[in-house]
């Protein structure tokens, strides 16, 4: 099986993060609130960070030894559950939140939880059964999903929201359009060409799903080629696709392809 390397979606939260603007005071523990979240925030894009520097070391390292797909895929894994664990312990050293600390604390939590979860996914490719891996898969999405419920009612702007974003971070968005198996086109603003010309890579749903071979700027807007790995070539059809450009180093764009309704 073709190796693939896990993500983002969440491709699409690391590049989400923005300070709130208030024009209003609010109470102190408000305040104090805000603040800690944009620390969590922030640790939230650096866990990215390292869970996609350890998925692509993972692909280059077995394409240089000559791991089998399944050794790859397991790394991958791995990679990611080590990120999820530095999260945790790097969420854990800030103390406990000044409100909602339980809450707090329960959401922290999950990222222990899930990383389980990746390692036994990664287990699963290591014994060759995908009938497990697949099993696993299914409960990291739905822990993942309850995730991102606990995270509702905290300040977050990055953490358990993988799709938001404020508008300045944020370029409009196409419609990815079929044309062949594994090659695809999408429509963007001509204003997005400078964030195109930098874009890393396509993802979907925490996953480097392809790249980006061709763009052809027009008068109104640009036309883009994008190639796919053949494990995501139908099933993204009609999606939305969005660039995001990362609040931290802002050279950096990715793809990230919108789940549908």
């Amino acid at each position: 099986m073709t190796s693939l390397r896990a993500v983002c979606s969440l491709v699409a939260f690391v590049c989400s993060i923005g300070l709130m603007g208030c024009g209003f005071p609010l109470n102190l523990s408000g305040s104090e609130l805000d603040a800690y979240a944009r620390d969590v925030d922030e640790i939230c894009v650096e866990s990215f960070h390292r869970g996609i520097e350890g998925e692509e070391d993972a692909e280059a390292i077995g394409e240089e030894m000559g791991w089998s797909g399944p050794k790859i895929e397991a790394e991958i894994r791995y990679a990611w559950a080590d990120a999820l664990v530095g999260q945790y312990r790097m969420i854990a050293a800030l103390g406990p939140a000044p409100e909602k600390a339980r809450l707090m604390d329960r959401w922290v939590r999950t990222s222990l939880q899930r990383a389980r979860l990746y390692r036994r996914i990664g287990d699963a490719w290591l014994e060759s059964n995908s009938h497990r891996a697949i099993g696993f898969g299914i409960n990291l999405r739905i822990a993942k999903l309850m995730a991102d419920h606990l995270a509702e009612p905290l300040p977050f702007q990055a953490c358990g929201k993988p799709i938001s974003g404020n508008n300045d971070e944020r370029i409009p968005t196409g419609q990815l359009v079929g044309y062949a198996p594994l090659r695809y086109t999408v429509e963007f603003p001509l204003n997005s060409l400078p964030a195109l010309r930098r874009a890393r890579g396509v993802y979907w749903r925490h996953r480097i799903a392809g790249r980006l071979v061709h763009r052809v700027p027009g008068s109104e807007t640009v036309l883009v080629e994008i190639r796919l790995k053949p494990k995501f070539s139908r099933s993204v059809i009609g999606s939305d696709l969005q660039l995001f450009r990362s609040r931290r180093d802002p050279s950096v764009t990715w793809i990230g392809i919108v789940p549908g309704e």
